[in-house]
């Protein structure tokens, strides 16, 4: 079965399991899928699978700094794993576990995504569906099963090289912790109302340095900074229009970023660094295009229209065309 797509306005045909490669344990971000032998190895898994958890905790690999990750002014790229190390695209570890994002680190990104949703006891785990069918064992909505039935299930995991065999549907404060001192947290609010319990995560993990609450939604906003008003955020915008509202609205307390949407970025970008602020913005484009042959400096258009930030699904793709090969 394949599925269609576009990108970078070109219309083309993917395989739901990705391109065929050959397996290798060398580092080869251009190569994507699986063979006949298995998954491709595209990072050494020890790094990152089970097998990472009896051997000493690894250290931030990003070569940028904490500070500059929240600091509006400082100007280094920066790349965003989505959902971890990649969501439908991505090739290292199953998306929102645990591993994606020890994966995420071990490779040197600088951030991370979340998909944060409530069970049916209301427990805020790291899902990006609301459905349980896609990514686990399990079937049906996540607000309709209890924390204590979504922990038995396990990930699918089969078109990933290395041991998956540990990983649960994580919650929001494991995830935080994890992250914790290694990558910045973009945490999605659009996925649940429950924003008092999203900032009591980061308050009990001691994460207010690690975390920014990110939604297109600003009363979402307001409620997270009533409740603690040193919270990073990063408002979405559509266009100029909104990129110099928001601006003004948190005027007294800037966002870390201003996502774009990637339908209409760069729209936006000139009044987002006016402001003071800096520019994410999505390239899964790209990210197709990569999986059916591109090279990675497709990623450099985005920094060269001025994108400050890139979040995609293949992370180390994006960090090799910038210089940072993992």
């Amino acid at each position: 079965m394949r599925r269609l797509a576009l990108a970078l306005g070109v219309v083309v045909l993917i395989p739901l399991d990705g391109c065929a490669s050959t397996t290798t344990p060398a580092v080869e971000p251009t190569d994507a899928g699986t063979t006949d032998a298995g998954p491709a190895v595209i990072l050494d898994p020890g790094l990152f699978d089970c097998t990472s958890l009896a051997r000493p905790r690894l250290p931030r690999r990003a070569a940028s700094t904490p500070e500059c990750l929240r600091d509006p002014a400082c100007k280094t790229r920066l790349v965003c794993g989505h959902r971890g190390a990649g969501g439908d695209l991505g090739r290292i570890a199953p998306e929102d576990s645990l591993a994606a994002y020890r994966a995420a680190i071990a490779m040197g990104a600088d951030l991370v995504e979340t998909d944060p949703r409530p069970t049916k006891d209301g427990v805020i785990v790291n899902i990006h569906d609301d459905t349980l069918d896609r990514t686990t064992t399990g079937t049906g909505k996540v607000s309709e099963t209890s924390f204590a039935d979504i922990r038995k299930l396990s990930l699918k995991a089969d078109k990933f090289a290395g041991d998956f065999s540990c990983e649960k549907v994580p919650t929001l404060e494991e995830l935080l912790e994890t992250s914790k001192d290694r990558a910045l947290v973009l945490i999605d609010a659009n996925k649940t109302n429950r924003v008092e319990d999203l900032v009591r995560a980061v308050q009990k993990t001691d994460t207010l340095l690690w975390a920014v609450f990110d939604t297109d939604d600003t009363s979402k906003i307001d409620r997270a900074l009533a409740l603690e008003p040193r919270l990073m955020i990063q408002p979405r915008v559509k266009d100029a229009a909104g990129a110099t509202a928001v601006l003004a609205k948190y005027k007294d307390h800037l966002p870390v970023f201003v996502e774009v949407s990637q339908t209409t970025f760069p729209a936006g970008v000139p009044e987002i660094h006016a402001g003071g602020s800096r520019v994410l913005t999505n390239a899964f484009g790209v990210d197709l295009a990569i999986r059916t042959g591109g090279k990675p400096p497709l990623y450099l258009d985005f920094f060269d229209k001025g994108a400050d930030a890139i979040q995609c699904d293949l992370p180390e793709v994006a960090l090799e065309a910038i210089g940072r090969k993992p």
